[in-house]
């Protein structure tokens, strides 16, 4: 199992082609959150995939269920975000992911600006 960094790309007024990154299951996806970010999943391939966003947070002695996202099988796409950094961040600043099935999912991980 790695930790995997995915850079923000920043959105732009004028459109741009965002960069997709193929991911897999035993690794942990990594990005700097400052509460812009948004994550878009594309799958193609066969088998729906749960992306599971760790929630660190405790409140109150309890802990903060993580998120679940669905992306369908084949023609599944799907955007999620942006995260409040007190929810989804570790001490470093970073939002992680996994997913649970990893035949032709990719994911574009994109920094709303302003």
């Amino acid at each position: 199992m790695s930790d995997i960094r995915l850079t923000p790309q920043d959105m732009s007024d004028v459109g741009f082609a965002p960069t997709r990154t193929a991911i897999t299951t035993g690794n942990t996806y990594q990005v700097r959150n400052d509460g812009n970010v948004i994550l878009m999943f594309l799958k193609t391939g066969a088998g729906a995939a749960n992306i599971t966003l760790i929630t660190p947070l405790t409140e109150n002695g309890l802990a903060v269920a993580d998120r679940i996202l669905v992306v369908p099988a084949t023609t599944g796409d799907k955007a999620i975000g942006p995260f409040n950094p007190r929810i989804y961040n570790l001490a470093t600043g970073d939002l992680e992911f996994t997913t649970d099935e990893g035949t032709a999912i990719t994911c574009a991980v994109l920094r709303k600006l302003g």
